[in-house]
């Protein structure tokens, strides 16, 4: 009997101990990871008693938002093959304004067609200088996203006056 009794009792204690083993080791990395990465009040302030907020403006293109549907629509010439299949749809294209308010590292981050995806391409890489954002009153590189919906254009309707737009999200 007593040996039934420590043979069930050996079974318990060694299918548990490795479940108790693994949540003890989950429970000090995660008291260790909060330890390592944790900051003082001092730390996060810095030293200073006062703390201050960043003025941030965001990069504009001259003009305003209209005139950007006005230059994207008088630009966007929209390409043969994707006409002859009536691509329609939404894009999402990515670009940086830089301090000077020139357009860099122009991305597409969802596309629509190749065709299309090449011509707006082509267009956010000429467009003019844009006024860059700043922070503080000093200029900053600026990262933009934005969603530009594609139509097909009607028989009849010159394909210079897509209609090529930025959504607000």
């Amino acid at each position: 009997m007593d040996t039934f009794i420590n043979n069930r009792t050996s079974l318990k204690t060694d299918s548990f101990g490795p479940i108790m083993k693994r949540f003890v080791l989950m429970a000090s990395f995660v008291l260790l990871t909060n330890v390592l990465f944790a900051q003082s009040a001092s730390d996060s302030n810095n030293g200073s008693a006062k703390k201050t907020e960043d003025v941030i403006t965001q990069p504009e293109f001259k003009g305003g938002i209209e005139k950007m549907y006005e230059y994207i629509s008088n630009n966007f010439v929209y390409p043969e093959e994707a006409q002859k299949r009536s691509v329609n749809g939404k894009m999402e294209v990515e670009f940086t304004v830089e301090k000077s308010g020139d357009i860099t590292y122009v991305g597409i981050l969802k596309g629509l067609d190749y065709s299309i995806d090449e011509e707006v391409l082509r267009l956010l890489k000429a467009m003019p200088r844009w006024t860059p954002a700043t922070k503080n009153g000093v200029p900053v590189r600026y990262k933009v996203s934005m969603p530009i919906t594609i139509r097909a254009s009607r028989k009849g309707q010159r394909s210079s006056q897509q209609l090529m737009k930025y959504d607000e999200q």
